[in-house]
């Protein structure tokens, strides 16, 4: 099987194909190349990762590299992440991240910010019990309105960290935002959230 999928032309039953019907899943949001979704992929071989972006072009390049080196836990999907919902069955997801999300920081833009309620509960129904939901970003205000997003749907803030250290665990896997960010002394803050 290919390790890119295309959301407007995927079978239904794909994700099996990719993940069989137990295999726990992590997923990337807005992976570009695929950076997270690859060091995802090489850290946890027992967990498969899925990357997702609308952008084909940039994940051509997260699934050569997949097929490179021979990942045959990581894929790719092409679908705005508003439709995830078809493509992901509701329950298989352990763990989404969102590293340096677009903040979207006009007012205008707040319902289209990828931690706005209306993913978050989307996000929801895809995780299973348990689940968390992890943001990376240089973003203060990223984060103050994901917080607030949280609290608004039920879901509670579980761990959280303001300036990232460069030797701390979640930076181990770095994306070219965050590399860029860390070399201009901009700090880095994380947040796991749990909906349910």
């Amino acid at each position: 099987m290919d390790n890119v999928v295309d959301g407007r032309r995927c079978q239904p039953d794909w994700f099996e194909q990719a993940f069989g019907s137990q295999q726990t899943v992590v997923l990337e949001l807005g992976c570009g190349r695929g950076e997270h979704t690859l060091a995802q992929a090489r850290r946890r071989p027992d967990r498969g990762c899925l990357g997702v972006d609308r952008n084909g072009a940039r994940l051509w390049k997260g699934a050569v590299a997949a097929l490179d080196d021979g990942l045959a836990n990581a894929f790719f999907l092409r679908s705005p992440v508003e439709h995830l919902d078809n493509h992901v069955p509701p329950g298989r997801v352990a763990e989404i991240w969102i590293p340096f999300p677009d903040p979207l920081p006009k007012t205008r833009q707040a319902r289209r910010r990828l931690v706005s309620p209306v993913f978050l509960e989307r996000y929801r129904h895809l995780l299973r019990r348990g689940g968390a939901v992890h943001l990376k970003t240089d973003d203060a205000d990223l984060v103050d309105f994901a917080e607030r997003a949280v609290r608004t749907v039920g879901g509670r803030l579980l761990a959280g960290s303001d300036n990232l250290a460069d030797d701390e665990d979640e930076t181990l896997v770095q994306t070219a935002y965050e590399k860029r960010y860390r070399g201009k002394g901009r700090p880095i803050y994380v947040r796991r959230f749990c909906l349910v």
